[in-house]
């Protein structure tokens, strides 16, 4: 049991050092390169349309960043919303998770769900991007803030899939009740086959899509209004633009306001996930859990929740804004440096051995010396121009 426990510790260990390692890289990277896009910002280059993949990628790592940074908190309010842990405050419940589990039960799930997260992520901002492209085309204005919270609930819709199974296996570890990820799918699937995988899937639609619908429909509309009210004096052709720290702002209020509304809900989906034996569905659980504890108990764990969604919607909408933006100036099409510093379009002056063109960019086609006909690796010694791109070679 020991070595079990030790081998579950040191698991936990290395896949959240790996975890944050990433989470770490990503944010180098994006804030080292701030000062370019300033730069590149001022001579305003060109601006390429995202694709799906470029949605989905940036949803899907700022989806992970945010729960990896706060993934402890979400294993105590786990705790505090089950049978188990009810009437434990937030310190009780970081005390007897320590206890019993030590320092490693604050990551339990972690892997298993960062990767499903990440997945249902880029499923949804993906899904969600094209249903509002799609709507500021075609609603009409005075429509089109009611309009977001419906592309919302079906972006959820759309995800859930993917993430269902990985929010069950997390929880069920937090618990405690399965050792490791392979043994979760596997009991599982040999005591309730396929569909035990979606076990608590009411209770999470009834949680997530009022939660997705208040999330990116609450976020968009409060950066408009601020952005109106920001500009209310301001003459046309001067607008301001909204700012990172007005994001962060506008994410973290957000997160607040839909985190309380919603735990009523997330406790249910709690219930019916780690004690699923003990209800029939999401009324079932609503009803005893009321009738045993009264309506103080479907707001258990909500300084919790709270205390986890502002932080992580602070992290992961802005991120998700910083991705998008760095992704549109990473390929531009007017041979100007981009934010990552590499220069876009054709360079005619990569050049052969002797000084001949190497590549004639508008048919593609490649000419190689007369001295040269065997082409053979050892005559290679092209020489590049400081100012060439090896992405454009």
């Amino acid at each position: 049991k020991e070595v079990s426990t030790m081998a579950r510790s040191t698991n936990s260990y290395i896949a959240l050092a790996f975890i944050l390692l990433f989470s770490s890289s990503i944010t180098n990277v994006i804030a080292g390169s701030a000062k370019g896009a300033a730069n590149v910002a001022a001579t305003a280059p060109q601006k390429r349309k995202l694709t799906s993949l470029d949605l989905a990628f940036s949803g899907a790592v700022a989806t992970m960043i945010g729960d990896a940074s706060l993934h402890p908190i979400d294993c105590i309010k786990t705790l505090q919303q089950s049978d188990e842990g009810y009437g434990l405050g937030f310190i009780g419940a970081a005390a007897k998770i320590y206890k019993d589990q030590g320092a490693a039960g604050f990551f339990a799930g972690i892997g298993s769900y960062v990767t499903c997260d990440g997945g249902a992520g880029a499923v949804k901002f993906a899904t969600y991007e094209a249903l509002k492209q799609w709507v500021n085309e075609n609603v009409a204005e005075e429509r089109k803030g009611s309009a977001l919270f419906g592309c919302a609930a079906i972006a959820f819709i759309a995800s859930s899939v993917i993430l269902v199974p990985g929010e069950l296996i997390k929880q069920r570890l937090q618990m405690g009740q399965i050792s490791s990820v392979s043994q979760g799918i596997q009991t599982i699937w040999k005591n309730d086959g396929f569909f035990g995988f979606f076990a608590g899937y009411s209770g999470v639609c009834a949680r997530d899509i009022p939660y997705t619908m208040l999330e990116l429909g609450l976020y968009d509309n409060f950066k408009s209004l601020y952005l109106k009210f920001k500009n209310r004096d301001v003459e046309e052709g001067s607008e301001k633009p909204i700012t990172q720290l007005d994001e962060i702002i506008a994410a973290a209020i957000t997160g607040g306001i839909t985190g309380y509304l919603t735990n009523p809900l997330d406790v249910i989906k709690t219930k019916l996930m780690v004690d699923s034996a003990l209800y029939k569905g999401f009324f079932d659980c609503f009803r005893k859990s009321v009738a045993e504890h009264g309506i103080p108990a479907l707001f258990q764990g909500g300084i919790a929740r709270v205390a986890w969604l502002v932080p992580f919607s602070a992290i992961y909408l802005p991120a998700y804004e910083i991705l998008k933006r760095r992704l549109e100036l990473s390929t531009p099409k007017d041979g100007t440096a981009s934010a990552l510093k590499l220069k876009g379009g054709a360079q005619p002056r990569v050049t052969g051995w002797d000084g001949s063109a190497f590549l004639h960019v508008p048919s593609r086609s490649v000419r190689f010396p007369s001295r040269c006909n065997n082409h053979s690796r050892r005559r290679r010694n092209y020489r590049f121009d400081s100012n060439a791109s090896f992405v454009s070679f």
